[in-house]
């Protein structure tokens, strides 16, 4: 059966891996990014992004395989497709609570926060925005243009699409399907990153018991405040502190000598196999602890015997936002869409597994371009910006202070 067949999965990956390497050889562009990109500091975490967002796509095609045949959307029988999705999603919160809180452990005071938050403003939203356009176009389109909500209300549900909820459009049901309702993990990293300057005030920077004790109490009105409009989920924010864990792990020398050895490459491997095998749920206690074990290894360096390596792998790390974000629309598109066009029935194997492998290559292309062209160029744009607003206050400065000469 396709819903617990692994071998689906593996195909889908080479096809992945195949067009990512083709691409590096045919479109100079890519070579010269990651040239450019060179070894960073964390370069097994960035092989580890490319494995991550691709199976959270293999994830939701194995879902929409059960929705096509039963019209019930619902998480995979098998415990591996499943993980396959949900274990993605905790390990990428493991690596956004290591890296902001690695970065705060070695600025300390000195940290910018105003580049901190334009930097995530220009990382998240000029690929969102596209997307969220095609979405309500598509919306307007299946339903012939017609408006069947008032412009208030519509203009309600942008607003909300805009914190990355997922309001039904225009009465449009379940709008949130054609993206595979992926903005929901958005929720969670916007949480974490308001959170951050408390967290950090009440963690590092280490006043008195006041201020610690108030900053815990602002992160949980936060959460309170958030979680209002996101029913964040506390199971699913703990993922944060594997990572923030592996950010005190590293700064242990004779912890990442360890991490780097082929014992603990077979220990990392070993703890995600019986996290994919033996439960069918991330977000519990013991497959949390497994799956940070996973990452505090890799975090130290280790390649997991050069699989996080290749260049292929590095550029799908490099993509990877857009893979998570485009592929719910893309698998739509493809699988759900296409086949209504040509009266294909994809219930049928033979039928639904040439489209799967169809969007495998598609998705790599197009996230590949999207990354080029919208994501790239809005983290520049973010960059500039924060250089734009430092030389600003710098020369508002040393206006203040010539005229304070003056006088």
């Amino acid at each position: 059966m396709v819903e617990t067949n692994p071998l689906i999965a593996l195909a889908a990956y080479l096809l992945a891996i195949a067009t990512a390497a083709l691409l590096l050889r045919a479109v100079p562009k890519i070579a010269r990014h990651l040239g450019h990109a060179g070894e960073s500091r964390y370069a097994s975490i960035d092989g580890l992004r490319g494995y991550l967002a691709f199976g959270v796509f293999v994830h939701h095609s194995i879902i929409t395989w059960i929705f096509l045949r039963t019209g019930v959307i619902e998480f995979p029988p098998s415990n591996f497709y499943s993980q396959l999705g949900q274990a993605s999603v905790a390990l990428f919160f493991m690596i956004t609570g290591f890296l902001f809180w690695s970065r705060l452990l070695t600025q300390g005071r000195q940290h910018d926060w105003l580049a901190f938050a334009i930097s995530r403003l220009f990382r998240l939203y000029p690929l969102y925005l596209p997307l969220m356009l095609i979405v309500f176009v598509t919306v307007f389109y299946l339903q012939n243009w017609e408006f069947n909500e008032p412009a208030t209300q519509l203009l309600g549900q942008t607003l909300a699409w805009l914190t990355f909820d997922r309001p039904d459009v225009n009465q449009y049901p379940q709008t949130g399907m054609l993206i595979s309702n992926v903005t929901w993990t958005l929720g969670y990293e916007v949480f974490f990153y308001l959170a951050l300057p408390l967290a950090a005030m009440g963690f590092i920077y280490r006043g008195s018991w006041l201020q610690v004790g108030l900053c815990l109490i602002g992160i949980y009105a936060l959460y309170q405040l958030v979680g209002w409009e996101h029913s964040l989920k506390k199971h699913f924010l703990a993922s944060f502190l594997g990572g923030i864990g592996a950010a005190y792990w590293i700064r242990r020398p004779h912890l990442v000598a360890w991490s780097q050895t082929r014992l603990a490459g077979i220990i990392a491997l070993l703890a995600l196999a019986i996290a994919f095998t033996a439960f069918n749920r991330a977000f519990d206690l013991m497959p949390l602890l497994l799956l940070s074990l996973f990452f505090v290894i890799v975090a130290s360096g280790n390649t997991l015997f050069g699989a996080l390596k290749p260049r292929s792998i590095r550029w799908l790390g490099e993509i990877s936002y857009s893979v998570y974000l485009l592929h719910g629309f893309v698998l739509w598109a493809i699988v759900q869409r296409l086949p209504l066009v040509l009266q294909l029935d994809t219930r049928e194997t033979w039928i639904f597994l040439p489209l799967l492998a169809l969007c495998s290559c598609l998705l790599i292309i197009i996230s590949s371009l999207t990354f080029l062209y919208i994501e790239k160029p809005g983290i520049n744009a973010g960059k500039k910006t924060v250089k734009w607003l430092r030389q600003k206050r710098k020369g508002q400065k040393m206006l203040s202070e010539t005229i304070a000469q003056q006088r």
